[in-house]
């Protein structure tokens, strides 16, 4: 009998041994006012029985029977002054305990299949923890608070797709026995399982919540770690999105902002995020950008403009940087830096690359560009051998000479340095140049640098944007004498001034681009500027916080059309 069981029965016998003796109490005397055991009164005392044998245990209803077999015979005679006559009334007793017995042994099973039935509908059947609907049955305490929480183990389908269905499932047992027992510790805390390696944790807050920050700190110890499994290790890692909610708020509502949380550790690469309004906000945003973009290129709403780039020392423009730019429904303009880093995170990026290579093609082609390279950006998130063999194989059929392109990477890598490697090698060997943004570099690894066949570096301009500062300054100075050490060329982004462009002189910078030279404008069908369409920005409407958005790292695929001259085409 499990405790479940058991509690019941505690619950309902206080009420069943009284009215059971009482009922039976009442036929015994109807019986003998009635004249006896003959008396068609005595199967009354069946009812009790049967009520004690559906809610009772097998041995308390077979005892309970007894008695009211021995209260049908001798008690009856002793009562009326008569005498027993014969064994009947034992026949009579053995009848009722067995039908007590058959009876509750039924009652029993049925009442163990509900439980199990129960237990299934709000318990995990793998880890036997209880799942998500104890979070909606959960009441806020009424002097304090309470944490919801949502832990999300990242890569559980890649680890079950590398080890197998059967060793998977090992290794959620694993990781939830783990949870289990750090967080046995803490009384006021719930786990609960939702799916996969995905798990929920309410927090009772009575006074305040100084238990969550231990509770956070506990965890920690399964995160980023390596777990045997079977004798196999495993490496895992979580994300969590969690918020608090006082008296009188919603557990549903609850619910909610914790996912929003935990979507939202996701888009940023944060391990623990709390929720917040503007967090609400923002994923809003990013799931209406991600939602309208396929529909804004099937209507034309993303389109190209372009930014000068300008040779160092002589000013003269050398290269024409195309950025997409979407022009939304409302009217307002979102730049690649805005809806691109939501892109990186969903499906629509390969779609994006794709839409930027062919338009890339279709001005490479006008006869106005006759002639000069360009570049595509690539981000680093999409950089796979898929991507890649793609993007070449569209260039090649489009009849464009596979010496007129470049790519730049931007972002980090999401594949190992090997395989970036071979796919850089892959791009070079079909006749495509590459440049790397410096910041990408970092982020990855700079050893991309050194060991694949780069032909630029680009100089963000998070770094050109705080040549106010000493050490930005050396930066930059370094970033020049690596590249030069190395047959490499500089592209300096994001400058805004005289002083800027004035200093990247002097550090040796090669090429520069940026409001102090031209500003972003839209293209027509003929691969120039559109003189019915204003530009989007001009220097002198720049503001500090259009230089904070300008100090954004770039990541949107982008054409720069380039034009050398005999040295430079003799340089490449």
């Amino acid at each position: 009998m499990n405790s479940i069981e058991s509690n019941r029965q505690k619950s309902v016998l206080p009420f069943l041994i009284p009215a059971a003796f009482i009922s039976a109490a009442l036929v015994t005397y109807l019986v003998y006012k009635t004249g006896g055991t003959p008396s068609i009164y005595a199967n009354l005392i069946l009812i009790p029985v049967v009520l004690t044998a559906l809610f009772s245990p097998v041995w308390y209803s077979a005892f309970f029977a007894a008695l009211a077999g021995l209260a049908m015979g001798p008690l009856i005679s002793m009562i009326s002054d008569g005498e027993v006559k014969g064994w009947t009334w034992l026949i009579r007793a053995l009848i009722y305990v067995a039908v007590s017995i058959v009876i509750s042994v039924i009652s029993s099973r049925s009442r163990q299949r509900e439980r199990h039935f129960e237990h299934l509908a709000t318990h995990d059947s793998l880890t036997g923890l209880p799942n998500f609907n104890i979070i909606t049955s959960s009441k806020i305490p009424s002097s304090g608070a309470m944490s919801i929480l949502i832990l999300s183990f990242n890569e559980d389908s890649d680890i079950q797709g590398l080890f197998g269905s059967d060793f998977y499932s090992s290794i959620v047992k694993k990781i939830s026995s783990e949870l289990k027992d750090l967080l046995s510790s803490y009384p006021n805390a719930t786990l609960c399982k939702r799916n996969n390696l995905n798990y929920g944790i309410i927090v009772e807050h009575f006074s305040n919540e100084e238990s969550l920050e231990s509770i956070l700190a506990a965890l920690n110890n399964v995160n980023g770690v390596t777990i045997s499994v079977e004798g196999t290790p495993v490496y895992v890692s979580y994300r969590i999105g969690f918020t608090v909610i006082r008296p009188g708020a919603s557990i549903p509502e609850g619910l909610r902002q914790a996912n929003i949380a935990l979507r939202y550790s996701f888009l940023e690469d944060q391990q623990i995020s709390r929720y917040t309004d503007a967090m609400r906000d923002y994923y809003k945003g990013t799931v209406s950008i991600a939602s309208e973009f396929s529909s804004a290129i099937t209507k034309g709403m993303v389109q190209a403009s372009y930014q000068t780039i300008h040779e160092a020392g002589t000013h003269t423009p050398v290269a024409v940087e195309i950025l997409a730019k979407w022009i939304r429904d409302d009217g307002t303009k979102m730049t690649a830096e805005e809806f691109v880093p939501i892109l990186e995170k969903t499906s629509c990026l390969s779609k994006l690359t794709m839409f930027m290579t062919e338009e890339t093609i279709r001005y490479a082609k006008l006869p106005v560009n006759e002639g000069k390279k360009f570049s595509i950006n690539f981000s680093a998130a999409e950089l796979s051998e898929r991507s890649v063999m793609e993007f070449v194989r569209a260039v090649e059929n489009s009849g464009i000479e596979t010496s007129r392109v470049m790519i730049e990477i931007t972002g980090a890598f999401a594949e190992d340095n090997y395989l970036v490697k071979d796919n850089l090698t892959f791009l070079h060997k079909h006749g495509i140049g590459i440049a790397i943004d410096y910041l990408s570099a970092v982020s990855s690894c700079f050893i991309l640098i050194s060991d694949t066949p780069i032909d630029f570096i680009k100089i963000n301009r998070c770094i050109t944007s705080h040549l106010d500062q000493k050490r930005s300054k050396e930066l930059i100075r370094s970033i020049v004498q690596y590249a030069k050490a190395n047959n490499l060329k500089t592209i300096a982004e994001g400058i805004e001034t005289e002083s800027q462009a004035t200093f990247c002189e002097q550090a040796g910078v090669d090429f520069m681009q940026g409001y102090f030279f031209s500003v972003p404008m839209l293209l027509n069908s003929e691969g120039h500027a559109d003189p019915d369409r204003l530009p989007e920005k001009s220097s002198s409407e720049s503001t500090g916080e259009d230089e904070k958005s300008e100090s954004k790292k770039p990541s949107a695929p982008s054409i720069t059309l380039v034009k050398h001259d005999e040295e430079n085409e003799k340089q490449d």
